[in-house]
This record gives C-alpha cells, sequence and structure tokens, in this order.
C-alpha cells in the first residue's frame, strides 16, 4: 500500500492525535471532580450540571476510542498486506497492534510509513 507525503501527514496526525487528547481529557475529568466537589459544599450539584459535565469528556473518550479502533484495523490492514516486510514481522506488528494498540501505532508509523523509502 503506498502512500504520498500529504496521506503519510494526514496519518500522522491521526496516529499522534490521542496522545495529545488524553491530557486534555484527564484535565476534563480532574476539572469536573473538582466542580462537583466545590458544588456540593454548597448542597448537592443539580443533575443537568452533572450530566453537562459528565458529556465534557465522555464525548471525546468516545471519539478517542473510535479512532482508534479505526487505526488499529488501518495499521492490520496495513502491515498485512505491506510487500517489503517478512511473513513473521507481519505477524509481529500485528501482534504488537493487537496487545499495545495506539502505542504501536506512531512505533509502525515512523519505521514504516514516513521512513519508508520510494522505489521507483
Amino acid at each position: 500500500m503506498e502512500t504520498n507525503k500529504t496521506q503519510q501527514v494526514i496519518l500522522g496526525i491521526f496516529t499522534f492525535l490521542p496522545f495529545i487528547l488524553f491530557p486534555i481529557i484527564l484535565f476534563e475529568v480532574f476539572q469536573f471532580v473538582m466542580h462537583v466537589v466545590v458544588e456540593s459544599k454548597h448542597g448537592d450539584p443539580e443533575p443537568e450540571d452533572i450530566l453537562l459535565g459528565i458529556s465534557s469528556f465522555v464525548i471525546p473518550i468516545i471519539l478517542v476510542s473510535l479512532l482508534s479502533l479505526a487505526l488499529l484495523i488501518f495499521y492490520i490492514i496495513h502491515a498485512a498486506t505491506n510487500k517489503k516486510l517478512e511473513s513473521l514481522e507481519q505477524l509481529m506488528w500485528i501482534l504488537l497492534f493487537v496487545f499495545f494498540g495506539i502505542i504501536a501505532f506512531p512505533i509502525y508509523w515512523i519505521i514504516r510509513i514516513w521512513n519508508t523509502p520510494k522505489i521507483s
């Protein structure tokens, strides 16, 4: 599966996006917990506030999960159809994707997609 530089850059952005969004999601969770703690000192927080606060981090978690699933499918297909890899290395990459998920994606992207020389 040959890709041009534009496709490689876009794939790289999507590959590294979960690592960028993860601290933001953690910050949202922390901010929500702190808000609930402060509001609980003045009485019970309103259910609408709680649902709004939960949605501030649940929706990004769902989106990152769907992105990670799409990347998993893409990278497994890419490794399985990559003719530049021997069958043992294909198996190794697929197992790394399955067991280590988004941690293995950037490594594969750097080694096998971004740094792959073009054969004319």
